[in-house]
């Protein structure tokens, strides 16, 4: 009995570690993510109709984080792959000499909801992309934005350290 009892709260921890089924609720926000063979699929829902980001960082800082962010239009779903150099300052990844590492995005926006879908690679081949691996740990950036143009100010922006 005694050595089922460290087994138990063995199974009891691998139990509070797993991903999430459902998304976490982060400043409004709903944020999820699986992981497949070589990338990870991220989905976030803002309570706006403005663009939505996701940023990922080591650290609870924006400055150094890797950012992208994503908008709804009436013509078109855009993307943007970001390192954000200093406060107020993210710059998008060709200007900084490296390749937007999203493998494919997609957005909708419905009853004043926004939801934005994106895939990274899990493991990073530049300075300006962290690997995402699964059981990684990271502090997710989460924001929205009343507006689509994607210099505008962000309505919400909350860190949230996790586990992918």
């Amino acid at each position: 009995m005694i050595k089922l009892v460290p087994l138990f709260f063995g199974f009891l921890l691998f139990l509070g570690t797993q991903h999430p089924k459902t998304p976490l609720s982060v400043g409004g926000m709903e944020v999820g993510w699986e992981h497949k063979k070589d990338h990870i699929t991220f989905t976030a829902t803002a309570p706006d109709n403005g663009w939505v980001a996701l940023g990922f960082n080591t650290e609870d800082h924006i400055v150094g984080s890797n950012l992208i962010m994503i908008n709804v239009t009436e013509e078109e779903v855009q993307s943007q792959d970001l390192f954000v150099v200093s406060a107020g300052n993210p710059k998008p990844m060709h200007t900084l000499g490296a390749k937007s590492q999203i493998l494919a995005y997609s957005g909708v926006e419905k009853n004043g909801k926004t939801t934005i879908t994106f895939s990274l690679p899990t493991k990073t081949i530049d300075d300006y992309h962290l690997n995402l691996s699964e059981g990684q740990k990271i502090w997710l950036i989460c924001a929205y934005s009343m507006e689509d143009d994607f210099s505008h100010h962000s309505r919400m922006r909350k860190h949230i350290q996790v586990v992918l």
